[in-house]
């Protein structure tokens, strides 16, 4: 943890982030992460983005915002517009923004803009406001965010970084689940049919032969045979089942050895 941060602030650093780090849902880990640097700072409005880095446009995700200003959540933002969010996401370093025209829609005086990532690929963008005239504001001067406020927002923003990437991976390893048993059940109707079918036939083949219907040894020896075929084709079908437990089972062993070792790295 940076030592320049004061010992009261890592404090309240420590346990934003563990309170955080608790939680495997993203709508849940947004809120929380602006609401507490919000309330933290003092700051007019906090909103946080989801980034990918296939896609241009940002939407707000999530929002901390004192009244009387006006709400952000759900506004799209293009990347192409916000030179500052660019340069947050390419260097991974805070970005502080003081220029904003004096109509700006949503009161923006001096914005602080710090992108969360993990292993350096960005993740997220957290945008922290201070609104109204320099006079209204708490600090009352000119610079409203501290060199320890900005240090502070970088080293949380690391940890939710790392938060984002576990519940992301948490929430497609859902969607792959519930894919996959969805899966499991159209296999499991299709193999009943592919079992249930070549063991009719041997069972009535053999019946047939049990019951002398063979009408000369010839006849007996065709049954005999469909029976073996059939015999044959089931073995076939079984493997392939196995097979395809025990590759599901190493996918299943292979996720859970990578969603082990993110839990692990986001704790440290």
């Amino acid at each position: 943890m940076n030592q320049q941060i004061p010992v009261q602030s890592q404090k309240v650093l420590l346990q934003i982030g563990r309170n955080i780090r608790r939680s495997l849902d993203l709508d849940t880990i947004w809120q929380q992460t602006v609401n507490s640097l919000g309330e933290t700072l003092g700051a007019s409005r906090c909103i946080i983005f989801p980034y990918e880095s296939s896609s241009l446009q940002l939407k707000v995700a999530a929002e901390y915002c004192q009244e009387p200003f006006s709400a952000m959540l759900g506004t799209e933002i293009s990347l192409t517009a916000a030179s500052h969010f660019v340069q947050a996401l390419a260097t991974l370093e805070p970005v502080v923004v003081e220029s904003f025209a004096a109509d700006d829609p949503f009161g923006r005086q001096s914005v602080l803009v710090v992108a969360t990532a993990y292993q350096k690929q960005a993740n997220g963008i957290i945008s922290l406001h201070r609104c109204g005239s320099a006079e209204t504001r708490p600090d009352g001067g000119d610079r409203p965010w501290t060199q320890s406020q900005i240090e502070f927002v970088q080293e949380l923003a690391d940890q939710v970084g790392s938060a984002i990437a576990l519940a992301t991976l948490y929430q497609e390893r859902n969607e792959r689940v519930q894919e996959l048993s969805e899966l499991k059940k159209q296999f499991m109707l299709k193999a009943s049919h592919e079992i249930r079918t070549p063991l009719n036939h041997i069972i009535g083949y053999l019946q047939l032969t049990v019951d002398d219907m063979a009408e000369d040894p010839i006849e007996e020896r065709a049954f005999i045979q469909e029976a073996h075929r059939s015999a044959i084709h089931l073995y076939q079908v079984i493997t392939n089942i196995l097979d395809y437990i025990q590759l599901n089972e190493a996918c299943q062993i292979h996720a859970d050895l990578s969603a082990a070792r993110l839990k692990e790295e986001s704790l440290r």
